[in-house]
């Protein structure tokens, strides 16, 4: 029969055009591969940025009234902020 031969033929021809379309990798592909973007992120610098800032302010004169005012405020288990506000000047 002839269908024989035609598998054998068509088959044939699928291992030429596999061979052929397979582009082999060259040294410029592998070059690309490697010069990728990079991003590091140094934490530690803006945590001494932050130290620094809260360092400054908590230099700041504060006056005794202000004082006694917020330590009663905050006597006990009282804390007249809710935890919605304190969460968001955190996130601000």
């Amino acid at each position: 029969m002839e269908i024989k031969n035609l598998q054998t033929s068509m088959i044939n021809a699928y291992k030429k055009t596999a061979r052929v379309s397979a582009p082999k990798k060259s040294d410029s592909a592998q070059k690309s591969a490697v010069n990728t973007d990079r991003v590091e992120f140094d934490f530690g610098r803006y945590l001494e940025m932050a130290k620094a800032d809260a360092a400054a302010k908590a230099d700041s004169a504060v006056s005794a009234e202000r004082l006694a005012a917020l330590k009663e405020a905050y006597s006990g288990d009282n804390c007249p902020v809710s935890a919605e506000e304190t969460a968001a000047a955190i996130l601000a």
